[in-house]
């Protein structure tokens, strides 16, 4: 209707109705300007496609009429339909003209696509946006065309070609007319349906029925019958998308929305709808046009159909994230969220944990060069605690991750080029000087704190190897006392002392024993957390979810912030 509408602006302008001077808010019709406008004779009004004259050319050889008054009318008036057709060239050489129009001219531009208009045209112009002729006046108004024309019609026929005319009155008629040809003055709904490649409503009904109470058995059958009856897969799909779609709006209005063609129905829909909630429609909703995407897309489209109504079925059984967590409370008895269970993680078996707690847990001496057990000394965290009330649970299931591989020698690394040669010895002797203007830090009370301050401000990767390959003997600042795998590079002492001197400004003597220490900080950290995991583990909420995701793992713990001690 755009440039049907144009066209009757072309005429308020230009009437001349009774010796008019000026142009007339409702065109007469009947003058000659506005007669020869209608009968596309007016030599003043010229209407031009810019889908087929798109260069700048065909643009100068219109601008070259502009400067010349009009012959009989008001205004000389340009209407260019499909506008954002125009080549940049095109809409450059108009330009000009728009910023300067002579006073008899008048241009008219009609799109479908307004955005794809530059901007600078766009601002020269007076926009108005043609809106949506509803379905109900749509229908009313093909009910008295087809009074004149002596055509019976079913009244659902009329709605369903109104809604199919997507609020477009010259595509509703053409559909109207198409429906008349098809039916030799018998239009009936059952007819329209078929034209348009829609499903009966009462079988939609019944399928969508058979997806709610998840029977793909059924649904499938309901679907074969349909295909057979020469129905489109995708418009199927469509249906039962339009469905749970009009089914919502009937939840959100309680009741009051408007059905359209549905409305002979609407006891009907209602019973389906009765036992579904919005977040289950609005699944439907969503499975529904993915799918359809699908099946217009698919090489078989029948086959697509099928997988995407069974998907839906399947999807009806599942229950919502509120249900999954009240069943879970009740197979495992818990207290409601916000009483009981940690937060935790899950991931699948086998996934590597992360280490992160300030504990170290200390080996106990022995003179034995093998390995210690990891046994707590007096040192160590006291043991640690089930789970307790004000922690919250989180449950995520993730793909299968491979081991992270241990960690390298640290003296199979190659040096820089430009890095200083390795030092001959360590004496621990001599004072170095801290550098210009450091940032001064606090020297913090444990070991576990110090590698991670050096992590956090210094170097990361100092900061690895002190949690992995050192075992700290004795921590009495300004003396430590450390054991040193054999991975430790050999001046691991003196980038220690050199990073506290940098970020404290005081001098550590790091001094190197061969007692047994605590286990590695890194090692000490994977103990603790795996402890939390398993007493995480065992307590109900999270077996229930363990057994609900059987691949799942728990991966971590989490508590709530400013948690007591008794939480």
């Amino acid at each position: 209707g755009k440039t049907t509408t144009a066209r009757i602006v072309a005429r308020a302008l230009n009437c001349q109705e009774d010796g008019r001077t000026s142009p007339a808010a409702d065109p007469c019709g009947q003058c000659e300007s506005c007669r020869a406008i209608s009968e596309d004779r007016s030599v003043d009004v010229l209407e031009i496609d810019a889908a087929s004259h798109t260069g700048v050319d065909n643009i100068r050889d219109l601008l070259d009429g502009v400067k010349y008054a009009p012959v009989s009318s008001r205004y000389k008036i340009y209407i260019i339909d499909e506008v954002h057709m125009l080549s940049k060239g095109a809409f450059n050489a108009l330009l000009k003209t728009l910023e300067e129009p002579p006073a008899h001219v008048k241009f008219l531009f009609a799109t479908t696509e307004a955005d794809r208009v530059p901007i600078t045209v766009r601002s020269r112009c007076q926009r108005f946006d043609l809106r949506r002729i509803s379905a109900d006046d749509l229908a009313a108004y093909f009910a008295t065309l087809v009074d004149k024309e002596g055509v019976t019609i079913e009244d659902e026929a009329l709605q369903l070609i109104a809604r199919a005319a997507d609020g477009s009155a010259r595509d509703g008629l053409s559909l109207l007319d198409q429906a008349i040809a098809l039916s030799h003055g018998q239009v009936s709904s059952d007819d329209v349906r078929a034209m348009l490649g829609l499903s009966d409503q009462s079988r939609v009904i019944a399928l969508f029925k058979a997806i709610a109470s998840g029977q793909p058995e059924t649904a499938l059958s309901l679907f074969q019958g349909l295909y057979a009856d020469g129905a489109d897969p995708a418009g199927v799909i469509r249906s039962v998308a339009e469905f749970s779609h009009d089914l919502t709006r009937l939840h959100v209005t309680k009741g009051k929305a408007d059905l359209g063609p549905g409305e002979a129905n609407r006891e009907s829909i209602l019973e389906v709808g009765r036992g579904l909630s919005v977040p289950q429609l609005s699944r439907f909703w969503q499975a529904s046009l993915a799918g359809l995407a699908e099946v217009q897309s698919a090489f078989q489209p029948s086959m697509a159909a099928e997988m995407v109504l069974m998907r839906l079925c399947y999807l009806a059984q599942m229950p919502d994230p509120a249900g999954l967590l009240a069943q879970m409370r009740d197979a495992s008895g818990a207290a409601p969220p916000g009483d009981a269970a940690p937060r935790v993680a899950l991931a699948p078996s086998g996934a590597p944990v992360s280490a992160s707690t300030p504990s170290t847990p200390k080996a106990p001496e022995s003179s034995s060069s093998s390995s210690p057990s990891p046994a707590p000394s007096p040192a160590a965290p006291p043991p640690v605690a089930a789970p307790s009330e004000g922690t919250s649970s989180t449950v995520e299931t993730r793909q299968e991750e491979p081991p992270i591989p241990e960690a390298p020698d640290w003296n199979d690394i190659p040096p820089l080029d430009d890095a200083p040669p390795p030092l001959e010895a360590f004496d621990g002797e001599g004072e170095l000087q801290p550098q210009a203007e450091p940032e001064i830090l606090t020297l913090p009370a444990g070991f576990d704190g110090l590698i991670d301050m050096i992590g956090e401000h210094a170097s990361a990767l100092l900061s690895a190897q002190l949690a992995e390959d050192v075992h700290l003997v004795r921590f009495e600042p300004p003396r430590i006392e450390l054991r040193l795998t054999s991975r430790a590079p050999r001046d691991l002492p003196r980038m220690l002392q050199e990073a506290v001197l940098n970020l404290t400004g005081e001098q550590l003597t790091v001094a190197i024993s061969d007692e047994e220490g605590d286990l590695p900080v890194a090692e000490a950290r994977r103990l603790a957390l795996q402890a939390e995991l398993d007493q995480a583990s065992k307590h109900p909420t999270v077996q229930a979810a363990l057994q609900a995701f059987p691949s799942a793992k728990v991966q971590d713990v989490r508590y709530k912030p400013n948690a007591t001690p008794q939480e």
